[in-house]
């Protein structure tokens, strides 16, 4: 299956920012790693297999450049490798029967969404309250027309309306993904979340 190495090879490997793998799937290294080499070794070089996921697993598992370049070099021993980048990727197993029970995930989405809703809600009625935005809108609507109106709605609806398209428009939702370039602020949060999430793991998992 593989090739011979008669004379020595520089092979310039860096892994992927991750993987999910289902359990009991086998990995190689074209799943974990991207490789720089010659044409006629990278096929035989992305077949290697580097490890099995299994029932006993967590949900999460390591692997180390380490692991990756022993298992070349153990093929080819006259192999020079060179790693760049990360010494290690996190790979998220995917346990059976975890993705089946759809309506399940549509509950928890639901309650998550209401209570953020809510949550939201209150945050801005607080707000409003504290620096008394009723009393601001009639004192304006006071100065613009003379009229002393306690419920100004000419005001307070507009308000209303743009409180939630500005929420819309800074998240970055109302124009089209393919129209616009730049991530939205949660999209950057929760690759940093993600981020500090996969180091957190990794850190845990060296523990051990």
């Amino acid at each position: 299956m593989y090739k011979n190495l008669n004379e020595e090879k520089s092979v310039y490997i860096q892994l992927k920012d991750g993987f999910e793998a289902n359990c009991g799937q086998k990995m190689y290294v074209k799943d974990l790693a991207t490789i720089l080499v010659q044409n006629d070794l990278k096929k035989s070089i992305e077949e290697i297999e580097v490890v099995e996921s299994n029932e006993n697993e967590s949900l999460h598992m390591v692997v180390t450049i380490f692991m990756i370049i022993e298992k070349i070099t153990k093929l080819y021993p006259t192999a020079r490798v060179f790693p760049i980048g990360n010494t290690e990727i996190l790979i998220n197993i995917i346990k059976k029967g975890e993705n089946d029970n759809k309506i399940w995930l549509f509950f928890r989405l639901f309650i998550v969404s209401l209570v953020l809703f809510v949550g939201a809600g209150l945050a801005l009625m607080n707000f409003h309250a504290d620096v008394n935005m009723n009393e601001v809108h009639v004192k304006i609507y006071k100065m613009i027309t003379g009229i002393d109106e306690k419920r100004p709605l000419i005001l307070q609806i507009p308000y209303s309306l743009g409180i939630g398209l500005g929420m819309a428009m800074f998240f970055n939702h109302i124009i089209p993904r393919k129209f616009r370039n730049e991530p939205s602020p949660m999209e950057v949060e929760m690759s940093s979340y993600r981020k500090k999430m996969d180091g957190f793991i990794k850190k845990h998992n060296n523990k051990k």
